[in-house]
């Protein structure tokens, strides 16, 4: 990610909460977290992308989870739990592209506002 910084270009993550799968808010380092902060795993998720200084956009329909999608600014993950999770890079990949997703994404008008 630093050699985005140079561009002034910052990452986005896509499905922050693995598009609603279970098993990642299960894992024990979140569990472990949450229980520690008072959080659910979904918030240590959340803060952990941000303190990641990614842009982060969870997306819900639910008006709770979306209020609980913005009690994350209250606490701070230590850098030793920022590594802990980091750790977990890799094992799940949410994100599948496919030759015709990506061609819709390439047909789709870009609209840029000064």
């Amino acid at each position: 990610m630093d050699s985005l910084k140079e561009y002034g270009t910052k990452l986005m993550g896509w499905y922050p909460l693995g598009h609603g799968d279970a098993g990642l808010q299960r894992e024990p380092v979140f569990v472990k977290l949450a229980e520690k902060y008072g959080k659910s795993p979904a918030q240590i998720i959340l803060r952990w992308a941000v303190q990641m200084d990614i842009i982060t956009i969870p997306g819900s329909k639910n008006p709770d989870h979306i209020r609980a999608n913005f009690d994350i600014f209250d606490f701070a993950l230590t850098a030793d739990e920022m590594q802990e999770i980091a750790k977990l890079d890799g094992t799940k990949r949410y994100y599948h592209p496919s030759d015709s997703l990506e061609e819709s994404y390439a047909q789709m008008p870009l609209h840029f506002q000064e």
